[in-house]
């Protein structure tokens, strides 16, 4: 099995961000860090490389298809050199954070649900405490 690994760095919004490409044959993922206002130095990029590596948040691994004809693939590639070859990786992002929108929804209406349960049983308990008698 062989494992292809890019690191691209770019100027995006004011901070240097660094993507992470991995493609397997099972698939692609990628992986953003956020390397600060000053350019990174070889050194940063070497220890984010060899230290940050195992850390890395990487995306959920998307199955990655190859279209068949030629002309398809030329097209495609001259599209994403133009864009910096990080179209399907923004894609890929994208996904993976609308994913986590939608695990966040879903916690937060489970917290809610939990707290009402629990404010319920409280007055429950107090109600019935008042109907004890002396």
């Amino acid at each position: 099995m062989t494992i292809h690994c890019q690191l691209t760095v770019f100027f995006d919004q004011g901070f240097y961000r660094g993507l992470f490409e991995r493609r397997t044959s099972a698939g692609y993922q990628v992986a953003r860090v956020t390397l600060g206002t000053q350019p990174p130095t070889m050194p940063q990029i070497w220890w984010l490389i060899n230290q940050r590596w195992i850390s890395l948040d990487w995306s959920a691994l998307m199955p990655e298809t190859q279209p068949s004809p030629v002309n398809q693939r030329q097209r495609q590639a001259r599209r994403s050199t133009k864009q910096g070859g990080r179209q399907s990786a923004t894609k890929l992002l994208k996904l993976q954070h609308q994913q986590n929108l939608v695990l966040k929804k879903q916690r937060r209406r489970q917290s809610r649900l939990q707290h009402a349960a629990e404010v319920r049983q409280k007055k429950q308990a107090k109600r019935l405490a008042k109907h004890r008698g002396h």
